[in-house]
Formats: C-alpha cells, sequence, structure tokens
C-alpha cells in the first residue's frame, strides 16, 4: 500500500503545469496606453510598436517556468475606415492591425498558492503589434467612424494578450478566461493642400479707338495668371475651385468698370471683359473653376496657370485714347 501511495504522489506533481493568470478581481483588464500619432503627410506606411504597459496595469503570477503569453487581434483581417475632418479638407484612412511578435519569452514561477508576481510592463518588450495605414482620396465604400484631426480616437479592432491557458490548473487560480484588452488610441495630423494667387498684372494688346468694338479676346502678356498650390502629400486633399470676385464697379455683370475712368489721360467709359477656361466670367454669379479634384496628383509648391483671356468692352459712349485700368480677385475655394 505505501508503493501505491507514492506512486500516486509522484504522478500527482508531474502533471502540475506551468502556467501565468492575471492578478485581482478584474481578469479581463483593458489596457489604454497614449495615442499613436499618424502623420498622414507620409500617406503610406507601417507602424511596429512593442506594448506599452504602465505601472498600473494589474500584475500576473507563474507557476513553474517556461510560461509564455500570446498576442492576437479581437477581429482578424479586418480593415477599417475612418473618414478625416479639417474644415473642409475630406480625406479617408484605411487602417489595419495585426501581430508582429505573437508569442512572449518564458517567465518563471513556482509551486506555490501565490504564484511569483511579474509587472505587466515586462510585456512590453516581449509582443508587438504591427499598424498598418494608407491615406486613400477615392474611398467609396463604407466608413468606419469619422474623426477629427489631432483629435484622439480609438482603433475599433483590439489586442488581446492572453497568458498561455492550463488544462490542470493549481488551486484556485484557473486562467482560461484571462486576458489583457489592450486598445490602440491614435490620432492623425496632415498638412491640407492649399492655393494662393499673389497679387499679379496683366495687359492687354493695345488696340486703336475704332477697334473696340470689334477686338477679339485675347491671352495676357507678359503671361497667365498663376496660382501656387502646397501639398506635402502629393494629391489634393480636397477639391480645389476658385472664381473671380470684382474690386472694380461691374456693368451688366461681364464688363469690369475702369478705375481710371474720371481721370487724366484715362479711356473713359471703356473697361475689360474675361474669359476663363473658354467661357465669359459673370462676376456677379461667381461661377468656380476646377483647379484640382480630391485624390488627383498636385506637385508640391507646382504652379498652375489659369487660362484667361481678355478683351476691352466699352459700357458708355465717353471712349478716348488713354488707359484702362480694372481689378479683380482670384478667390480659392475648398470642398
Amino acid at each position: 500500500m505505501r508503493i501505491l501511495l507514492a506512486l500516486i504522489t509522484v504522478f500527482a506533481v508531474f502533471q502540475a503545469q506551468a502556467y501565468c493568470y492575471i492578478t485581482g478581481d478584474n481578469k479581463t483588464p483593458l489596457i489604454t496606453p497614449k495615442p499613436i500619432e499618424i502623420n498622414l503627410d507620409i500617406f503610406k506606411r507601417e507602424i511596429v510598436n512593442p506594448l506599452n504597459f504602465t505601472s498600473n496595469a494589474p500584475e500576473f503570477n507563474c507557476f513553474l517556468t517556461t510560461n509564455t503569453f500570446s498576442l492576437s487581434t479581437s477581429i482578424t483581417n479586418a480593415k477599417h475606415y475612418y473618414a478625416i475632418k479639417n474644415s473642409v479638407h475630406n480625406i479617408v484612412l484605411e487602417v489595419s492591425l495585426t501581430g508582429e511578435k505573437t508569442t512572449s519569452s518564458a517567465f518563471s514561477g513556482n509551486l506555490s498558492a501565490d504564484g511569483e508576481a511579474h509587472a505587466a510592463t515586462k510585456l512590453n518588450n516581449e509582443l508587438t503589434y504591427k499598424l498598418k495605414y494608407n491615406l486613400l482620396m477615392n474611398h467609396t465604400g463604407t466608413v468606419t467612424d469619422t474623426i477629427e484631426v489631432n483629435q484622439p480616437t480609438t482603433l475599433q479592432n483590439t489586442l488581446i494578450i492572453k497568458p498561455n491557458p492550463c488544462s490542470m490548473c493549481i488551486m484556485q487560480h484557473p486562467n482560461k478566461d484571462h486576458k489583457y484588452i489592450y486598445e490602440i488610441p491614435f490620432y492623425v495630423k496632415f498638412t491640407p493642400t492649399t492655393c494662393t494667387f499673389k497679387n499679379q498684372e496683366i495687359s492687354a494688346p493695345d488696340i486703336s479707338f475704332h477697334e473696340i468694338d470689334s477686338n477679339s479676346f485675347a491671352a495676357p502678356s507678359p503671361k497667365q495668371p498663376e496660382l501656387q498650390c502646397s501639398s506635402i502629400t502629393g494629391v489634393a486633399t480636397s477639391n480645389i475651385h476658385y472664381h473671380f470676385e470684382p474690386i472694380s464697379m461691374v456693368h451688366q455683370n461681364t464688363i469690369l468698370k475702369n478705375d481710371l475712368e474720371t481721370q487724366q489721360g484715362s479711356a473713359g467709359e471703356v473697361g475689360f471683359k474675361l474669359m476663363n477656361n473658354n467661357k465669359v466670367i459673370d462676376f456677379l454669379s461667381r461661377e468656380k473653376f476646377t483647379l484640382a479634384s480630391r485624390g488627383s496628383t498636385l506637385l508640391n509648391n507646382a504652379i498652375y496657370p489659369l487660362k484667361l483671356q481678355l478683351s476691352y468692352a466699352r459700357y458708355g459712349n465717353k471712349v478716348f485714347a488713354g488707359r484702362v485700368q480694372s481689378k479683380v480677385k482670384v478667390v480659392v475655394d475648398y470642398d
């Protein structure tokens, strides 16, 4: 009988299994680290990060040796789409989350009721994940959420960090449902595409008094007025339009009056009509002309000449040989 008891005792010790468990009352603690910055000026990237547990995360205890943790995602092979809004600049961010180093090294323990305690921060250098993002300019599908630039949000997919499950758990510490739920907060920033129009003077070719009523539209000199655009991402982050707003008085919607009309040396009641993209400009309608569509290629610091033509236009009978001067603003719009 003594021999049988001895054999049973040896058998029971041999079956003791190495494993870890999360301490405290909450066996599925939620871990929220500091937000990750996603700089969309680099519009496609893979970010590999280690875990970032803080000192206030629940500890874990271990029995025996060769105790490991595994990392996985709560949703497998998932891509999420976030519409990013910054005033009128709209783009979509595609994000996916995967494990990079998914199995930890072994943690030691001892064979006792309390095991051996380890700070959760020990997992920081053991497990890593990969966040992959891509800037989409022509996304037509559904979006997961709408987020603001520089405002933190949380990725819907989470990381699950679980101790190796035990099949024969010692005493009161089964770990079947134990896991750290690790959120991925992030915020985005980017440099929106902007286009500017600096003050520029253009001239129309000189004509004679008799040609006023018959002169045709002609390209300005010395060159076309130009817009200059800043686009770090290399694409338009919004639809970009421009329109013309008169500074000079307007006659019948389409004629810019002569600012010098009553001055000595003026040509009197003769001004200018403008045509852009082969269309006569109605200054009161503020019709928009498209420079670039969202998602289209837009080189940084590139110059974009307008397609402007102008002609002299009479708006009264007091016309003389002399000077004509009119002013108009070019206003850039984004949507």
